[in-house]
């Protein structure tokens, strides 16, 4: 005959063996503890027979089977039989990666690890950029303070500054790291050129300017001049005075000449 035992603890079926006759009836078997005459039932895979209230009843057997830490996808096993991976806090299913998190029935994306990361490696691109444009300037800061920078370098030192102060104000957009539009980086040979000609063309307007205020101081001197000798009687009237005449005139071409140039 044969007989299947199972744990006394936990049921679970241990193994099946013949059973030994008694030595005292040759017409009966003996049963030893925790051993029951009536077979395991057929079982489906991942499932082990256990004694229960005197029956066989199938309980979930995952052991031998490759499971995962559902809280980090590392692996892990079951060692018993009548555990599912889900009352040990193990999945069959292997984590995509670690962008992902288990919601109770599968894998699914973390949008706080994608976030994170997405952050992670736009503020590494900011520091390489804001790392360029520091070095462009090192060394610079005094010298553009005491004024001792050429306009040509300059205009470069403050272009690599505006790139640093628009890279921060995106850093610091509610939007981002979502929307990143990183600026260019500044040109720097355009850069010094446009700062060498706009210099240029402020001196020449400073040097235009001096120049109109000196003619239009000038006119001004000479008819108040020839007011005032007139007034005293110095001078005629320009057609009885060619010499005041000649005046007039020097006045009229000093006039005309600062009106000329304010229009150039």
């Amino acid at each position: 005959m044969m007989l299947y035992q199972f744990d006394p603890h936990s049921g679970q079926f241990v193994t099946a063996r013949l059973a030994d006759p008694d030595p005292l009836n040759a017409n009966r078997w003996l049963v030893p503890a925790f051993c029951t005459e009536i077979p395991i039932p057929d079982r489906p895979r991942l499932t082990w027979p256990f004694w229960v209230d005197g029956a066989w009843v199938l309980q979930p057997d995952y052991r031998t089977i490759p499971l995962y830490q559902q809280s980090n996808g590392d692996p892990a096993e079951i060692l018993m039989a009548g555990i599912t991976p889900a009352q040990a806090g193990l999945t069959d299913k292997p984590r995509p990666s670690d962008e992902y998190k288990f919601d109770g029935d599968d894998w699914g994306i973390d949008a706080t690890v994608v976030a994170a990361r997405l952050r992670a490696a736009k503020m590494a691109e900011f520091d390489v950029r804001m790392e360029r444009a520091r070095a462009a300037n090192f060394g610079k800061g005094d010298a553009l303070i005491s004024g001792v920078l050429s306009p040509g370098d300059r205009a470069v030192f403050q272009a690599w500054a505006n790139y640093q102060m628009k890279c921060t104000a995106i850093i610091h957009a509610p939007e981002f790291p979502n929307v990143c539009d990183w600026p260019d980086e500044p040109d720097e040979a355009a850069v010094y050129a446009k700062g060498v000609a706009d210099d240029a063309a402020e001196e020449k307007a400073r040097q235009d300017a001096a120049q109109k205020t000196r003619d239009e101081t000038q006119a001004a001197m000479d008819v108040a001049a020839a007011a005032m000798a007139k007034e005293r009687g110095l001078i005629f009237s320009a057609d009885e005075d060619p010499q005041a005449q000649a005046a007039a005139e020097l006045a009229a071409q000093n006039a005309a000449a600062s009106d000329g140039k304010a229009a150039s």
